[in-house]
């Protein structure tokens, strides 16, 4: 489960800005792509500070 945490962030990296290049209008993907990345920043923040040294090797 620790592996998965950390490789979440190489999926976010490739899955989020593909989601945001569907719009249709460049301005407000690139608002979707933000949004998206700074909310996946704080959940995985939460992740590693409170989930993390919970998890067993």
């Amino acid at each position: 489960m620790k592996k998965f945490l950390l490789l979440s962030v190489l999926y976010a990296l490739i899955l989020l800005p593909s989601l945001a290049a569907r719009e249709r209008h460049p301005v407000r993907g690139v608002k979707k792509a933000i949004l998206m990345m700074v909310i996946f920043n704080l959940c995985y923040a939460f992740a590693v500070l409170v989930i993390w040294p919970r998890l067993d090797d």
